[in-house]
């Protein structure tokens, strides 16, 4: 899995530190308190990339909580399920059910009774997947839920699911304008193709065949994390990256 680690643990025999991205820890205590909202063990805000053709998809943990089992919970979850979140975000906004077993959107049959472990049974977890185009996509997730979660109660969770992952998309997405995103031909292969030229007319006027042309516009689009070329174009239009 691709974590993104700006922290680093100065306690090796202490619990481990929570992986944060840059000042995406201002956002730790809204997503500690929707933790406590819904009675869980452990939330964690992941980043998905679509896959494209040279890259397949993966993800990202932006914040997570810091302690052994709730780590250990994510790290199984991603384990055993990656193909279902890594596809699922672009198919349905529908919340994941998921536990130790397996993983599923929730059915209608679940708006009507709710969700519980009143009855002895082991804690889940709900996955809220969070789907901003350009700006980002994702999930949080919320691990070892010890409370009934009515259909009202998870209409709720996704509300505020999706109000705190866009504010940490958008600090990542702000993040990539101040780092080297692109290289200057990636940009420049975009910029041409945000003016109405096609790969071969490109290549012709940067003295590069098709298939390099293709090649930097097609890292430029899995480094943008966009799923097409116009996507692509209009995430660096807003970086101000192209004109």
């Amino acid at each position: 899995m691709a974590y993104v680690d700006n922290v680093t643990n100065d306690n090796p025999a202490g619990p481990p530190v929570p992986r944060i991205v840059g000042a995406i820890s201002d956002l730790y205590p809204r997503a500690a308190s929707l933790q406590r909202i819904a009675n869980a063990e452990a939330f964690a805000l992941l980043s998905v990339r679509a896959a494209t053709a040279i890259s397949p998809g993966q993800h990202t943990v932006l914040l997570e909580s810091g302690s052994e089992a709730p780590a250990a919970a994510l790290d199984e979850m991603l384990s055993l399920h990656r193909p279902t979140l890594l596809s699922h975000l672009w198919k349905s906004p529908v919340p994941l059910y998921f536990d130790a077993r397996t993983i599923r959107p929730l059915a209608p049959a679940d708006s009507a009774a709710a969700l519980s472990v009143s009855d002895g049974g082991a804690p889940f977890g709900m996955a809220f997947p969070v789907h901003l185009g350009a700006m980002g996509n994702g999930y949080t997730a919320l691990f070892g839920i010890r409370t009934e979660v009515t259909a009202d109660f998870c209409i709720d969770l996704h509300r505020k699911s999706v109000t705190l992952l866009r504010e940490v998309l958008k600090l990542e997405f702000s993040s990539l304008a101040t780092g080297d995103v692109l290289s200057d031909r990636e940009i420049e292969c975009l910029q041409l193709v945000g003016d109405g030229l096609k790969s071969e007319a490109i290549g012709a006027r940067l003295k590069l065949s098709v298939h390099t042309v293709n090649a930097y516009l097609s890292s430029a689009t899995s480094k943008l994390d966009a799923v097409n070329r116009i996507q692509a174009i209009a995430k660096a239009i807003r970086l101000g990256l192209i004109g």
